[in-house]
């Protein structure tokens, strides 16, 4: 019998997708947090994406129920921490893969297998127990039903 390499996936959907763009290296990023804690608005997803000119982007999920409180919020940190803009993506999923083996190895299917079905990954982030990807809300079956048969769920 064939060992599975991951041991399932978990879905979150009816979340919105932010990405804060352009802050320099040197900004505080930690007040995005501070300032979202504080408003009672939970972060989902978070991954900070450096670009080759001492900046970076960082794109975050927030519950869609938060939209417009969130990007209310972001707006008033753009000028704090310096950054270009901050950009309401669209309604997105997150896919969480819980994997047996190493994570490049199960990343690389994963990237493989979405990218056949044309469903873009918008961000990807991974912790010692799971590797998550974001991609649009109404791809999110799709992309279940393709990675369920790529690793052997179905």
């Amino acid at each position: 019998m064939e060992t599975k390499i991951i041991s399932g996936i978990l879905q979150r959907l009816d979340l919105n997708a932010f990405m804060v763009s352009s802050v320099p290296e040197s900004a505080d990023t930690g007040q995005i947090f501070r300032c979202l804690s504080q408003s009672q608005i939970n972060i989902e997803f978070v991954n900070q994406v450096p670009l080759d000119n001492g900046y970076s982007n960082i794109i975050l999920c927030v519950d869609k129920s938060n939209k417009s409180s969130a990007f209310t919020e972001l707006e008033k940190l753009k000028p704090i921490i310096s950054a270009r803009k901050i950009i309401s993506l669209h309604k997105v999923g997150i896919l969480s893969i819980f994997p047996h083996k190493e994570h490049a190895f199960i990343i690389n299917k994963i990237v493989r297998s979405l990218s056949v079905e044309n469903i873009p990954v918008l961000a990807m982030g991974n912790s010692l127990s799971s590797i998550s990807c974001v991609v649009d809300e109404e791809k999110v079956p799709d992309a279940i039903r393709r990675l369920s048969k790529e690793f052997g769920l179905i």
